[in-house]
């Protein structure tokens, strides 16, 4: 091949790629993905999807499944291992108050963030102990998206959604769900 066509090749390789979009995942895009969730919850929203079309917006596919999986084990007459909102750690919820997030990235396809709220206002019930959540992200298909939850408001009583589901998993596999009567 000549040179000039060579050049021109490599010209336009080089322009492709500096045009393509890179995902540049950091402690700010994080931070960001988290707002946009939360914000979901501000004036008794209806939160986010753990079940349903839009979870994949949020969470990642392997806690999706998990969940699938445990739902599907449980049955139609049982409750699953994960029975409220795991974004807030409720069941009920009158909005998010007081929220603060802080994160700090592992590398640029993983981050923690500490995540602290209460779920009433403060001025209805003041002495509400905030919640707090220790939330892994994971880039999935170039976006942040929910790996797992941490519950530790409770030092007594610290839960991790991923370890529910999985334990629950685990736990009918050795004994499964009792089957519904047939009318």
């Amino acid at each position: 091949m000549p040179v000039k066509i060579l050049r021109f090749i490599a010209l336009l390789v080089s322009a492709t790629v500096l045009s393509i979009p890179t995902h540049a995942q950091d402690a700010a895009s994080a931070k960001a993905f988290l707002i946009s969730v939360y914000s979901h919850y501000q004036n008794k929203g209806r939160g986010v999807e753990f079940y349903g079309p839009h979870a994949s917006l949020y969470f990642h596919s392997s806690l999706l499944a998990l969940e699938h999986a445990d739902v599907t084990a449980n049955g139609p007459d049982n409750v699953p291992a994960v029975d409220a909102d795991p974004v807030c750690g409720c069941q009920d919820y009158g909005g998010i108050w007081d929220l603060a997030i802080a994160v700090q990235t592992e590398s640029p396809q993983r981050a923690k963030a500490t995540v602290s709220f209460s779920v009433f206002d403060p001025k209805d019930q003041p002495d509400e102990k905030p919640t707090r959540l220790i939330i892994t992200l994971v880039v999935e298909h170039g976006a942040w998206r929910i790996w797992d939850i941490l519950d530790d408001s409770d030092p007594k009583m610290i839960v991790s959604v991923r370890k529910l589901l999985q334990d629950d998993l685990a736990q009918l596999k050795k004994n499964p769900a009792p089957a519904s009567p047939k009318p």
